[in-house]
């Protein structure tokens, strides 16, 4: 069996949109856990292709939270799942500096809704 290993950069650009966002972080987390599912992730895949977020914009921030967290599980080591320091537009997998306490890149990796 063949693990897939998410690329350090980016999977999104240019847009902060929550049904952007949703359908191209679900299709990152299918891609990367092909082989190995668990069914807490193919849920969170279903949920992210069913939400409307602009019938329940709740709903489908929560969700979009979920992805995260579960698209930073499959960062590569010493990497974070978020937004680019420097484009808050630029979503993807990015090195953690040395410098930077694991506090710091836990707020690299969260989003605010």
């Amino acid at each position: 069996m063949t693990t897939r290993k998410a690329s350090i950069g980016t999977i999104s650009h240019g847009t902060m949109r929550t049904e952007d966002l949703l359908r191209t972080f679900a299709r990152e987390l299918e891609w990367l856990s092909h082989t190995d599912r668990t069914r807490a992730e193919s849920d969170l895949i279903a949920e992210a292709d069913a939400a409307d977020a602009e019938v329940r914009p709740n709903e489908a921030d929560e969700i979009l939270s979920e992805l995260f967290d579960a698209l930073n599980e499959h960062a590569p080591e010493g990497c974070v799942f978020g937004a680019h320091e420097g484009d808050g537009s630029d979503f993807g997998f990015w090195p953690v500096d040395d410098d930077n306490s694991e506090e710091e890149a836990f707020t690299r990796n969260s989003y605010d809704f």
